[in-house]
């Protein structure tokens, strides 16, 4: 496994977006997880394990918060 997503990765977590900037935009803004820098072809490098910390902490997030818990 490799220490950093793969361009085919980092086009699946940003879809629809295609351009380099807007996905690096996107991964920074929105799913807070920080890149490291952009390879020569304009893929934003992101590290694998801060990735997959980061989504594993908004899954957890959103199936805790799912409205409103009648049980209470």
């Amino acid at each position: 496994m490799n220490l950093y997503l793969s361009p085919q990765e980092i086009d699946d977590l940003c879809s629809p977006l295609t351009q380099r900037a807007a996905q690096k935009r996107f991964i920074e803004k929105v799913l807070g997880i920080p890149v490291a820098g952009r390879r020569p072809d304009g893929v934003p490098i992101v590290g694998r394990a801060a990735a997959e910390e980061r989504l594993k902490q908004k899954e957890a997030t959103a199936t805790q918060s799912r409205g409103f818990n009648w049980s209470k």
